[in-house]
């Protein structure tokens, strides 16, 4: 065993001065010790919506290789799980892409399935997406994409009114898939049909979503409203208003916010021009924008940036605002049996960061796959 597992450990839901203790990639146990340390030792994060970083998005792979440089910006960042999100493209180019990262996957653990977001989404609400490639949802073209993927697809973000069949969402869910609701105009009536049929999540919630009013409820009312659905929110305080993720909050409880970055390639790089899904994007004081327009295309900040937002705005101690990036969507993707928090059974996935939250190591089944 090794002396940086003794440390303020978070141990289940408390810190304890202690020593973290694994046995082939799994924790066995945990032993108190007074170490007086500063160090603290947290459950990696999980991100189940992020596009890319290091200057590579999942979309634009040349090989499955590539996959190693966004990863290891990942771990940089405390990273241990991750849903790698392929958006709407020519169906080829998904196809292509799908495969390499499931080559990938069976080396990297660090990869725990794959998230499509698209084609099956609305044109209105598109966001970034290019117009051309969305597509009306088709069982056929789902279960082409699945083989491609070797049968890693496990999230899927899908609008309402892309379905042909509602009980499309029954067959997605007996795929095993999560079924996830965004980029939609839906109503609440027609959303709430969809929750009943199996979805359990809503994408980047309040981002390419229709606005509700008085008079007129949309998908938008719908996540705010509906309990014990997720709720992915964009944590970078541009994407939602910190006073709507706090009302937010308040409707939908703590436990039912995942925190995600839907980060680009221009993460971790200076400000420029890039690209996302064959768009040209603009990186400009922290946010990202399709060229020339107001529309957001996605963030540049990583899960501890995510975490640092939420304690500002909520005033939460370490040990609870780290819910909605650990354990949170660990619950959301039926993996907290495995992963979420650090108890005797998990997996080792770790991370060891200083007081200025500074990532010093990170561990994938005990394994140290980064150091500062």
């Amino acid at each position: 065993m090794e002396d940086n597992r003794k440390m303020k450990l978070l141990w289940k839901d408390h810190f304890v001065d202690g020593e973290l203790i694994v046995q082939n990639g799994i924790i066995s146990g945990m032993k108190s010790c007074d170490n007086h340390s500063d160090l603290y030792c947290l459950p990696g994060f999980f991100d189940v919506h992020t596009h890319g970083a290091n200057g590579l998005d999942f979309n634009g792979l040349s090989c499955s290789s590539d996959v190693e440089q966004i990863l290891s910006f990942y771990a940089s960042q405390g990273v241990t799980s991750v849903f790698p999100t392929v958006m709407t493209a020519p169906l080829p180019k998904m196809k292509q892409q799908l495969s390499r990262i499931s080559e990938a996957l069976f080396t990297h653990q660090m990869i725990k399935g794959i998230h499509i977001e698209g084609p099956f989404i609305s044109h209105e609400y598109r966001g970034a997406h290019r117009e051309e490639d969305i597509l009306s949802f088709s069982k056929e073209t789902f279960l082409n994409l699945m083989k491609f993927a070797n049968n890693k697809i496990k999230y899927i973000t899908i609008a309402p009114e892309a379905l042909t069949d509602n009980n499309d969402i029954i067959f997605l869910k007996n795929l095993g898939l999560v079924v996830s609701l965004g980029h939609s105009g839906a109503s609440d009536a027609k959303t709430t049909l969809c929750i009943q049929k199996g979805a359990t999540s809503f994408t980047h919630t309040f981002n390419a979503m229709a606005p509700f009013t008085h008079h007129q409820l949309t998908i938008s009312f719908s996540a705010l409203s509906i309990s014990k659905i997720y709720n992915e929110v964009i944590m970078d305080l541009h994407h939602v208003d910190p006073k709507i993720i706090l009302f937010l909050l308040k409707n939908k409880g703590e436990d039912y916010l995942v925190g995600i970055t839907d980060s680009l390639a221009c993460t971790g790089l200076e400000d420029g021009n890039y690209s996302l899904g064959g768009e040209s994007i603009m990186k400009k004081n922290g946010e990202c924008f399709i060229t020339g327009t107001t529309t957001r295309a996605g963030s540049c900040i990583s899960m501890l940036d995510g975490l640092k937002n939420y304690m500002k705005i909520t005033g939460y101690p370490l040990e609870r605002a780290i819910l909605p990036f650990t354990m949170n969507p660990a619950k959301s993707t039926n993996l907290s049996d495995r992963i979420g928090t650090l108890e005797i059974g998990k997996e080792a996935d770790y991370f060891i960061m200083d007081e200025q939250f500074n990532v010093l190591k990170t561990f994938i089944h005990g394994e140290q796959v980064y150091t500062r």
